[in-house]
């Protein structure tokens, strides 16, 4: 296994069991090499133990054979991440230790992806967030979000964000952490009593909030401006229509960090009743099955949009973000074939939802966050508008 590449989960480490795991977390690169020298550790004594004796097991399990099959496995991880170790090593011992430690690494990254798969299925009574807050856990809605308010609201993480239930901290669902400009537009939604913003929460991570580290970043992806023309319009030829967006001329960078086939909207007249009001939108990315470098996947997630308007009062009403999860192995979508069958779903998680009467700004801002990266979303926003923003900025 390496960095979650497989759906498997023998051998993995246990949450419960593992101080290394659960640090990890809070770590968007986590590495284990911190605890390959000698010394105390004091504020860190039991991840230091846990790594000593996971190399243990490691080194007890294999033969010469085996050693030779983990160096050649791990070459690359050596030779870029602790190059200098690597030009020390001289023993077969001090190679075996290295070789160890790189398993060591890979078996947490597998781990963390684990459970960031686990955290795409509905939440369970059985995780370390609802076992700490059973009363958190009895409030989630059926789509199994939380509702946050303006007393959830904190700045203790500073750009990267985080909420509030009494002395603890939330952490944001894992699909929805990097999304950093629209956790803080939700946090401001939040204050507004006229709105309900619900949200996913990472049901793996937890902590005082006083514990929590603060974070600044500079960076600033401004969401997309939309206008009022034509958007309250219920004829046939304003619903019913898929609009197909396919990339062209792509920045190479763009394309290696966010791999993207395709993105497809759709319009239409809700009409439970001849008389009904409401307009819905649903937009659908779809990525291909493969890496910035080509190199297949096991799955692929992509991100989906539902948003409600009342044309009468000229107003959305409600919005909500999710990602599914597709089996590379039953999914038909590429560069070759970007109309192609999606396939079955393994896995669809609702991340965030607000209800109530937004503002055309306020609600393209959350699309347009939503959708980072993707600079399908205001092409098409811009075939209508044509005040609409250009591509974003790229984030990895």
């Amino acid at each position: 296994m390496r960095s979650g590449a497989v759906d498997a989960s023998e051998g993995l480490l246990e949450f419960d069991d593992s101080p290394l795991l659960r640090e990890s977390l809070h770590e968007d690169r986590y590495d284990v090499w911190a605890y390959f020298d000698d010394g105390a550790y004091p504020a860190h004594r039991a991840h230091k133990n846990e790594a000593e004796q996971r190399v243990m097991e490691f080194l007890a399990r294999w033969d010469e054979g085996d050693l030779v099959q983990a160096l050649a496995r791990n070459k690359l991880h050596l030779a870029e991440w602790v190059p200098e170790r690597l030009q020390a090593a001289r023993s077969e011992g001090e190679f075996a230790r290295l070789a160890a430690f790189a398993e060591l690494q890979w078996l947490v990254e597998d781990s963390r992806a684990a459970l960031r798969l686990d955290a795409l299925n509905p939440p369970r009574d059985d995780q370390p967030l609802a076992r700490s807050l059973p009363e958190l856990y009895a409030t989630l809605s059926r789509d199994g979000l939380y509702r946050i308010s303006a007393e959830n609201v904190t700045d203790a993480g500073g750009s990267l964000a985080v909420f509030r239930h009494g002395d603890h901290a939330l952490y944001p669902h894992p699909h929805l952490r990097p999304l950093r400009e629209l956790l803080s537009l939700l946090s401001e939604l939040a204050c507004d009593p006229r709105l309900e913003v619900w949200l996913a929460l990472d049901p793996y991570r937890l902590g005082a909030l006083k514990d929590v580290s603060s974070a600044l970043l500079a960076d600033r992806w401004s969401g997309i401006e939309l206008t009022a023309a034509n958007l309250d319009a219920l004829d046939r030829h304003a619903v019913g229509v898929t609009s197909f967006h396919v990339p062209v001329n792509r920045p190479k960078v763009l394309d290696f960090f966010h791999p993207l086939v395709a993105t497809s909207f759709d319009w239409a007249a809700r009409r439970d009743d001849p008389d009904d009001p409401v307009k819905r939108l649903y937009i659908r990315e779809y990525c291909p099955a493969t890496n910035g470098s080509g190199d297949p996947l096991v799955a692929v997630c992509n991100r989906e949009l539902h948003a409600e308007r009342d044309t009468r009062a000229r107003a959305f009403r409600h919005v909500d973000g999710k990602v599914r999860r597709y089996p590379a192995r039953t999914y038909g979508i590429d560069h070759a074939h970007p109309r192609g069958d999606a396939g079955p779903h393994s896995h669809s998680r609702k991340l965030w939802r607000v209800d109530g009467p937004m503002t055309d700004d306020q609600w393209s801002e959350l699309v347009g966050l939503h959708f980072r990266n993707n600079e399908l979303v205001p092409e098409h926003f811009r075939l209508v508008f044509p005040r609409m923003g250009g591509a974003p900025e790229l984030s990895s």
